[in-house]
């Protein structure tokens, strides 16, 4: 079994999703505004997923899990641990 991510990695594979997807490859702003719209945004979906090989439900859209880098951190981490934090 690979050892677990830390929280950093996770996050540093975070914004490099972002930054893929963003307009210009812009990085993540820390204000929560980002430069994503509604098609980026489905795209940085998809790209957690298949960075982190894990299922991301409607049900988890919830602005909470994504208005950080640092939110987004610990949804990914939760969701890699089964679901537990």
């Amino acid at each position: 079994m690979p050892d677990p991510l830390s929280a950093t990695e996770i996050r540093d594979r975070i914004v490099q999703v972002y930054v893929s997807v963003s307009p210009g490859g812009s990085l993540p702003q820390q204000d929560g505004q980002g430069d994503l719209d509604s098609m980026g945004f489905l795209q940085f979906i998809v790209g957690i997923e298949r960075e982190f090989g894990i299922k991301i439900d409607v049900s988890d859209l919830d602005e909470t899990n994504f208005v950080s880098t640092d939110s987004t951190t610990v949804f990914v981490r939760r969701k890699l641990n089964g679901g537990c934090p």
